[in-house]
This record gives structure tokens, sequence and C-alpha cells, in this order.
């Protein structure tokens, strides 16, 4: 349904109002905290009375601050955050969003195509007000003249996810972190990146690592530094399990206290019927159900990078050398995504030259050991191997070096 028309000075006065009604909430909260993130480029100051979100922005924000260890105390830029649960807020907002009074531009036209599914950006005329709704539990409302963002949320744990994305978002903007497609598993001292596109097996692969006794680090998106350091930290709080990869590992699940009956009616399926059904059929399981427990690297430094796939017409798996240019080629995607683009125009940054941070990641992966793994379904019973293949080519790569060193 579309509201009654609103002018811009009418909506620049509401978002205003809202903005100051929502800090007045905040901090008149005896229960509010507040946390800090800082890079050299960067400062933000984050005050939340959403209880649920308090401890997560205490352990975030030091993970945070403890990897990029700014030089100085006083950033270029401070970015004040307030996040807030509170259903009048957010109803108000939800029918503010829906006026016909909002404008766009080229940037939120770029956001808008490439998170169509899960995303809406829109802004006041003058630019003084952005505005971002993430499913229908979040939304993120940037004042570009004081620098002031609102992030205002329902009950939902899930929201964690876009608090954490939005945070750093301005992060990536100004090269301070990259982030990577892939999520990161680890035994302490081994730390894999597993790598492809949406339904290629890269949560697949991470249960079949977490079964046989490594730790889940991140899902979906791993940050690292321009160094090349980790973040030691899940930014998406939760699991999509498609019903395959459940049933393969129903067993692993169910000691784990996770039951889907309705999944678990599907036992009588081949494997080729379930993989089939990709995203149709899927639960969200939190991350700290199966990952209770924070990873401590002893490297912090990502070490393997294996390009996963499943492929349901094979037997067996195949292990062969990955591409580093490919591969960097893929993580320039996000790191120079749309959210990030907007960003930059929000906060006046000059633009990050895209060829510099390819070459700034190509230096980092030409040290990892990189492979493109394509397995059958029979992936389990092939783990073993796996390992040993993995380390075998390390250490043949290795050997390599070293005798075009000696020549």
């Amino acid at each position: 349904m579309i509201k009654a028309p609103m002018n811009n000075i009418t909506l620049s006065t509401e978002l205003s109002e809202i903005f100051c009604y929502s800090i007045k909430t905040i901090t008149d909260d005896l229960n509010h905290t507040f946390h800090t993130m800082m890079s050299d480029n960067l400062t933000t100051n984050i005050t939340c009375n959403y209880v649920l979100c308090s401890n997560h922005l205490e352990e975030f924000s030091s993970v945070f601050n403890t990897l990029l260890k700014p030089s100085h105390n006083n950033s270029c830029t401070t970015i004040s955050a307030f996040v807030i649960e509170n259903e009048n807020i957010f109803q108000k907002i939800e029918s503010i969003f829906l006026y016909d009074g909002w404008s766009n531009n080229s940037d939120i036209n770029k956001f808008n195509i490439a998170t169509h599914d899960t995303s809406k950006a829109k802004c006041t005329y003058n630019n003084k007000f952005y505005i971002i709704k993430c499913y229908d539990h979040f939304y993120y409302i940037y004042n570009t003249e004081s620098n002031e963002c609102l992030l205002v949320v329902k009950n939902e744990k899930k929201a964690f996810t876009m608090i954490n994305i939005l945070l750093l978002s301005p992060y990536l903007s100004y090269g301070d972190l990259y982030a990577i497609h892939g999520g990161l598993v680890s035994n302490g001292s081994d730390n894999i990146l597993l790598t492809n596109s949406s339904l290629g097996g890269k949560t697949t692969f991470a249960l079949l690592f977490l079964e046989n006794g490594w730790k889940i680090v991140t899902e979906e998106t791993t940050y690292i530094t321009k160094h090349g350091k980790i973040l030691n930290y899940n930014i998406r709080n939760y699991f999509n399990i498609r019903v395959g990869t459940y049933l393969e590992f129903k067993d692993f699940f169910m000691k784990a206290g996770i039951t889907n009956d309705f999944f678990l009616s599907m036992l009588h399926m081949n494997k080729n019927e379930l993989f089939e059904l990709g995203k149709k059929e899927q639960m969200l399981i939190y991350f700290d159900v199966l990952s209770k427990n924070k990873v401590n690297l002893s490297n912090d430094n990502i070490t393997h990078t294996l390009r996963v796939s499943l492929d349901k017409n094979k037997s067996g798996i195949t292990i062969e050398g990955s591409n580093h240019e490919e591969i960097v080629d893929g993580f320039l995607e996000i790191s120079f995504a749309p959210t990030v683009t907007l960003f930059k125009g929000l906060l006046k940054i000059n633009s990050v030259v895209k060829e510099k941070s390819k070459d700034g990641l190509m230096q980092i992966f030409r040290t990892i050991k990189s492979y493109s793994v394509i397995s059958g379904f029979d992936y389990r019973k092939n783990f073993d191997f796996l390992i040993q293949e993995i380390k075998l080519k390390t250490l043949l790569c290795f050997k390599q070096k070293q005798i075009k060193k000696s020549r």
C-alpha cells in the first residue's frame, strides 16, 4: 500500500524527529551500553539499548579493535551509531518507508538491483537521509549531515547479521578490510577458506570438517585486513541448511538436539532428488548452536583455499591446483559491492582504486595454497583423502619453491 504523498521537507523533519526521539530513548535507558570500533581511518561509537545485542557488540568490537590496532587515537572520521529495539519506533519507520516522497540515485539503484531479494534503499531528495530496509526485521537510517546512523530492529536474533555487515561496510569503503566470499574452518593452526558460489557446497563442506573435529570460524563471509590477518568473528550468525545436507548429517544434527521431522520424512528420496530441491527446502540454524566456543587461532592468516563444488554425476573426489587471480577476482566483487559503493558516497570517501586492491589481494593469496575440489555425494568417506592430498600438495609446493630459490 502506498501512503499519501509527503514532501521532502516534511519527510526530513519526520526523520529528524525519529532520530532525536530514538537517541533519547536509548540514552535514557539505564541498561544501555556503549562500544567503540576504531581504525586509522574511522571511529564508530555505538550506543545500544537492545539487550540481546549488547554482549555481542562487546565481543565484536573487542575482536575488531584488537585486529585493527589503530596507530593513533584520532581517526579522520567518526560515525555515531545507535542500535535500538523498540516496536513503536519500528512501526513508525515502517510506515514512513511506504510514503512516495522518497527519491533515489545511481548508487541506490545499483544497490537495489544487487540486493533485491533481501533489501531496499531510498533517500530524501536533498540526500540528507538514506534508509535501508533489510528483510522484515531491520531498518538502517543514515544522516549524511551529522554522520549518525540509526539501526532499528525487531526482537529478532537474525538481525545481528545485518548489524554486523552495516557496521563493517564503512571500513570496507576505506580499504581497512576485505570481505572474502567463503566460510573459514580451522584446527587451530590450519585455516581453510571454503569458497564458491551459492549452492556450491560451502556449508556442506564446513559441516564435513566440523564432523571431523575441526571448528567453524566463519560462515559465508570472512573478513581480513589488507595484510591478510583474519577477523576472528563470525559476521553471519546463522546457517541455511538444505534438506539434503541435513539428512546427510542427520545423526550429527540430532546429537546436537536439532531435529526436523519434515526433513526426516524425506529420507525415502535419493540424493539426486534432494540435491535438486536446492533452496526450496532449507532450515535456519543459529551459529552458536553448532559452534559454541570461539576458536583460538595460533595462526591468524588463511593457510589454504578450497574452491569446493558438488557434482551429482560424479563419484569420488578430484583435487587440483587453483588459479589465484580467478579467486581474487571473485573476492573483489564483495569488497566493491554496491553496499560498499553506497557507503563511499555517504562518507564522501575518495574512490579506492580496484586495481590497487586487486594487487593487494593477489599479494596475500600468492602465499596461500589454493585448490579446486570437485566431489560427488560420497564426500564423507573421502575426507581423510582430501586432507592427505592437501598436505601432500602443500609439501610439494614448498619443495618446488625451495628448488627455484636454490637455482
